[in-house]
């Protein structure tokens, strides 16, 4: 017997994240520290919403790709504002693979902040 999961389908579940899981909220992913007020980085059940895999096994990139993540995030948001670039009525297209991705890719256009 053989078992398997797909990372993709698991991040889609209405059973996991609710009705409005195609909704594009972040707060889902962020609580607010009841001391200071801040919003901070919601811990997620890894094997819930597996990414980065979960277990033993888990990528030893993890960390590096989230510290990248905040630092690039940060200095491209300090200056600019990031809007989608796609044409009026037109939606980007998914392509389920090993790793996720967009048909084309995903543009978008800087706009400078004033």
């Amino acid at each position: 017997m053989m078992i398997s999961y797909h990372p993709y389908a698991m991040g889609r579940l209405e059973k996991l994240w609710g009705k409005d899981w195609m909704e594009f909220r972040p707060e889902r992913w962020l609580e607010k520290d009841e001391t200071t007020d801040n919003l901070r980085l919601k811990t997620i059940d890894p094997y819930m919403y597996p990414v980065f895999q979960a277990g033993p096994r888990i990528c030893l990139g993890k960390d590096m790709a989230f510290l990248q993540m905040k630092r690039v995030v940060a200095g491209v948001l300090r200056q600019f504002k990031v809007v989608p670039a796609v044409d009026e009525g037109s939606e980007p297209v998914f392509v389920a693979a090993l790793t996720s991705k967009m048909k084309g890719g995903f543009l978008v256009k800087f706009k400078e902040r004033k």
